[in-house]
């Protein structure tokens, strides 16, 4: 992955333009999920993107994207699985506290991340739940589950298109200052922050 980077920054500098790249993580967007993901912005000329200003929101509380009544299909029954909750290791089921870890296309295998519902029983995120974590409406979703049918016991397309995806809000704020020229500076003059 790294010499694919290195030979994409080295084919835009020879083509004129300036790279900068950074560590950006959800978190840090307003979405209880830790997802840090290299993001580069490549200028034509010699200005290089600044990721300082860029407008952040505080993490929002977990429990705001999780459904209260998650049907039974989600719950942990696999063996395996039950028994990797709270390990370390390769084989470990993470009990979800005050955020996700990254969203993956497939969320019910180990290493896994779940959630305690009490009683010794924990489920998986949904799919609905793992597009809103990242960033996604639950219109968004619904569009998306209308061209899908369940096949077994989840809608894998859908898990697979939230593990793929790129957190919304991490984009919105690049192209608010990209586009709108928006950016914790110009929002601090308007008082919004």
């Amino acid at each position: 992955m790294r010499v694919n980077f290195n030979r994409y920054l080295s084919e835009m500098e020879r083509l004129g333009y300036s790279n900068n790249f950074e560590i950006l993580d959800a978190r840090e967007f307003g979405l209880p999920q830790a997802r840090e993901r290299v993001f580069t912005v490549s200028v034509l000329g010699n200005e290089k993107f600044s990721f300082d200003d860029l407008i952040k929101t505080p993490m929002r509380n977990i429990s705001d994207f999780l459904l209260s009544d998650a049907p039974p299909v989600y719950d942990v029954t696999q063996p395996s699985v039950l028994e990797a909750i709270g390990k370390k290791g390769i084989r470990r089921a993470t009990v979800i506290e005050d955020y996700a870890f990254t969203i993956t296309a497939r969320q019910d295998r180990t290493p896994a991340q779940v959630i305690d519902m009490g009683n010794g029983r924990y489920r998986y995120l949904t799919e609905l739940e793992c597009w809103r974590l990242q960033g996604y409406t639950d219109a968004d979703f619904k569009a998306a589950a209308a061209v899908h049918k369940r096949v077994g016991r989840y809608t894998m397309p859908l898990y697979k298109q939230a593990g793929n995806s790129i957190p919304v809000p991490i984009f919105e704020s690049l192209f608010r200052k990209m586009i709108l020229h928006e950016t914790t500076e110009s929002e601090a003059g308007n008082g919004n922050i």
